[in-house]
């Protein structure tokens, strides 16, 4: 079976934009003919690539796998083609896509990144700041192609780099007393009471406040709203906060997270040594 260039433009352009008559526009063509050609390479392919209700369009699991390849091919053909153009260049070329979460993207995602970019300015990069049970739907919707997370993939065709563990203590501010309360990212946070199993004399029964991200909660400790558990490396040196129970560290794993392939472009490549070094130095 050959798939059709034009077809496949068709799926990629109606993946990004989730509107046919948007997608039509964008390559010039009549929605009839547009709709046609989506047609035609669903029963090519004899699947459903889309999924239509209620006026939203997603994809189905076979849409997500087809994309991930349209993505791919699209990808080592520029590269192909910006070899062919100048065969002396060493620069890198494309686009670097990553999510995480909070506490991670800035403060170990940047910094790992920054010499890779530096060096090559016509790499261009997304970063995506989420909670941890969204990381997955952002890699199947190929929304990004590389995920931190804190636990390894479920599924066998993502495989998961061992970066190390995040070690989290229990913090309060130096200048305020403590009013009993704690201090979450959101109601389904489960941060402070993984922690309350590593000490089970403190009080259980505790007030709740939500401050959204981890820069939040650190702000949030120093103003006296209560106490928090946060990543010892983002408040090493935070001078108005105070660690109690040094000793107690809740130990998170890491992993870069990304879909098997036999062939990684030299971005990808380049993504995953710079991220593995810079965090199993970190951590």
């Amino acid at each position: 079976m050959d798939l059709s260039t034009i077809q496949l433009r068709a799926f990629y352009q109606l993946s990004q934009d989730r509107n046919f008559t948007k997608a039509a526009e964008t390559l010039a063509i009549t929605q009839s003919a547009f709709s046609h050609r989506i047609m035609g390479l669903e029963k090519e392919l004899e699947t459903t690539l889309f999924s239509r209700e209620k006026g939203n369009i997603q994809l189905t699991e076979a849409g997500e796998s087809l994309l991930r390849y349209c993505e791919k091919v699209y990808r080592l053909q520029d590269e192909v083609l910006e070899t062919l153009y100048d065969s002396s260049s060493k620069d890198l070329v494309g686009t670097v896509r990553i999510g995480g979460f909070s506490s991670i993207n800035r403060s170990c995602v940047l910094p790992a990144l920054a010499p890779l970019l530096r060096e090559n300015p016509r790499l261009s990069l997304t970063i995506h700041s989420v909670e941890l049970d969204e990381l997955l739907d952002l890699m199947k919707a190929s929304k990004v192609d590389f995920v931190i997370s804190n636990r390894p993939s479920p599924h066998n065709g993502i495989h998961g780099e061992f970066l190390g563990y995040e070690e989290n203590v229990l913090v309060e501010s130096k200048k305020h007393k403590f009013n009993g309360h704690y201090l979450d990212h959101d109601s389904r946070d489960v941060t402070t009471s993984s922690y309350f199993k590593l000490k089970p004399e403190l009080d259980k029964k505790v007030k709740r406040r939500y401050l959204d991200d981890v820069y939040g909660l650190i702000e949030g400790v120093k103003l006296g709203l209560g106490r928090a558990v946060l990543p010892l490396h983002l408040i090493a040196n935070e001078r108005d906060l105070k660690v109690l129970y040094p000793k107690t560290k809740m130990r998170v794993p890491l992993y870069l997270l990304y879909y098997q392939n036999s062939y990684h472009t030299k971005v990808e490549k380049a993504v995953i040594t710079v991220i593995t070094e810079h965090f199993q130095k970190m951590f």
